[in-house]
């Protein structure tokens, strides 16, 4: 009897192992992202410190839109980051009017953008998911702000 529990148990413990395989890939990806988030701290500009991050999964070809509150006229730099299968990510960042304000659309997965917010400190990033191995690629984006005085 305690042969059927424990197998039934070993059986059961193997099915949740199997489903949750692709949801155990994706962690991979967006732990790897948070980390690079975190070793992008050590690139930013002097002075800046990390004000908020995110990580997003982006079919190969999409756009994607994140409105966020920064402080109001504060050097800002945004960066971006892609998993291993992406080629491509290309960042622009608007103000609240839909002005551009800076953008890196290089052929690369490391997009870089620095600039100065303006009086309302509403900004909308945009990812463009240009190029990617797969059908999609995981995302990341962190925002660094000039530490106040």
């Amino acid at each position: 009897m305690a042969f059927i529990r424990f197998s039934l148990a070993a059986l059961s413990a193997a099915g949740i192992a199997m489903t949750a395989t692709p949801g155990l890939a994706q962690n991979v990806h967006i732990s790897r992202l948070y980390e690079q988030v975190l070793e992008n701290i050590n690139y930013t500009e002097s002075g800046h410190v990390l004000d908020s991050f995110g990580v997003l999964r982006l079919d190969e070809g999409e756009t994607a839109r994140i409105e966020l509150d920064v402080p109001a006229n504060t050097s800002i730099q945004v960066m971006g980051d892609c998993d291993e299968d992406c080629i491509d990510l290309d960042l622009g960042i608007y103000n609240a009017a839909g002005k551009l304000l800076g953008e890196d659309r290089l052929d690369d997965f490391y997009p870089i953008v620095t600039f100065v917010s303006e009086a309302n400190g509403r900004i909308e990033l945009e990812l463009d998911l240009v190029d990617c191995e797969t059908s999609y690629c995981y995302a990341a984006y962190s925002v660094f702000i000039d530490r106040p005085e």
